[in-house]
């Protein structure tokens, strides 16, 4: 059995977890385990890093699709439309780490490295190993200083393998629609009109809706709905009270909170609000 299987709980039942610290606010971990939630496509404003621990899935982004397995490690760029979803109702165990993107990019700048990789799955058995490093370094109870230098010493050498493996090094987004997803994250509590986004781009309704889903993988709804959402997620890390996230993200209701909470972390907002 490997390192990584034996350091993994068993359960009967699906089990969540999330890992945070205050003295590293870059990042924040999440642990599923019998997991047979689906995820509906979202975003992270964070640079993403995953690791399938049990059991398949499909990794989706808006132009392709991999399986993904036991061993498999995930990157997935910020604010990239992505899902990760088991088929069948079958249940599956996976890590993941969500890192502040500025943070990781002066990170690898002082380690020689100008780009992130591309969205994409990286399958190298060092890769896998390391991600058990960062699971060490966030779930453990270590002083900051010894936790922060895991972090740091498993992240470069993973960035140092898809250097070295050549994988795609992320491409910038053409900055088309860039004024109507910057009046969306400014504006994402609030109603918006789908003609005020037309007009900021200059083009038709119609014309707006698909110009906007080729290249962001969403309609400005889903994405203003996922704007909603990742900010939520920051207000109850913070211990706002959920009614009080659900009234300052602009739902009308806590159960319409609950509902597209959920669909997006796999979690309720009471699970990711605590802390174990």
């Amino acid at each position: 059995m490997s390192s990584r299987q034996s350091s993994l709980p068993s359960a009967a039942t699906p089990v969540v977890e999330f890992w945070r610290d205050a003295d590293l606010p870059f990042c924040e971990g999440r642990r599923a385990i019998g997991s047979v939630s689906c995820y509906a496509p979202h975003t992270h404003p964070t640079f993403s890093i995953g690791v399938v621990d049990a059991g398949a899935s499909t990794f989706s982004l808006p132009l392709r699709q991999m399986q993904i397995s036991p061993g498999d490690v995930v990157l997935i760029g910020a604010d990239e439309v992505h899902s990760c979803n088991p088929g069948d109702r079958e249940s599956w165990g996976y890590r993941m780490f969500h890192l502040d993107r500025r943070w990781l990019l002066q990170l690898l700048k002082e380690s020689g490295i100008d780009a992130l990789p591309a969205s994409q799955v990286l399958r190298s058995p060092r890769a896998s190993a390391l991600m058990d490093d960062v699971t060490a370094a966030m779930s453990g109870k270590d002083e900051a200083l010894q936790k922060e230098t895991l972090l740091i010493a498993a992240l470069c050498e993973l960035f140092d393998i898809c250097r070295e493996a050549g994988v795609e090094m992320h491409q910038a987004r053409t900055a088309d629609l860039q004024s109507v997803r910057d009046y969306l994250q400014e504006h994402c509590c609030h109603k918006i009109a789908l003609d005020t986004l037309a007009q900021l781009a200059g083009v038709g309704r119609y014309q707006l809706i698909r110009q906007f889903r080729a290249q962001f993988g969403m309609t400005p709804h889903a994405l203003q709905l996922d704007m909603r959402i990742n900010l939520a997620r920051d207000f109850l890390r913070h211990g706002v009270a959920l009614a009080e996230v659900a009234y300052r993200t602009g739902f009308a209701d806590q159960s319409h909170f609950h509902r597209i909470f959920k669909s997006r972390v796999a979690a309720t907002p009471a699970q990711y609000q605590l802390i174990a």
